[in-house]
């Protein structure tokens, strides 16, 4: 589970470490323990186990969701 190369890496120097699945947070405090507060779970599916065909267009979505969430409606009748 190491393809990046975690475990070479100073965890514990970065600001915001983010993982796609709960497993891979686990993997993250495995290694670094003391980065819990740094560890954010997206919870998408790792594309790695994903057939590449049927799920790309959920995996596109999941992450456009994430990064540009819904406004509120109150605000935007402002």
């Amino acid at each position: 589970m190491d393809s990046e190369g975690l475990g070479g890496k100073r965890l514990v120097d970065y600001d915001v470490i983010v993982a796609m699945e709960s497993r891979h947070r686990d993997y993250v405090l495995s290694l670094c323990p003391e980065c819990g507060d740094k560890v954010v779970v997206w919870n998408v599916r790792d594309p790695y186990f994903m057939d590449k065909e049927k799920d790309h267009e959920d995996m596109s979505t999941n992450l456009e969701n994430l990064l540009n969430p819904k406004s509120d409606s109150k605000r935007d009748r402002r």
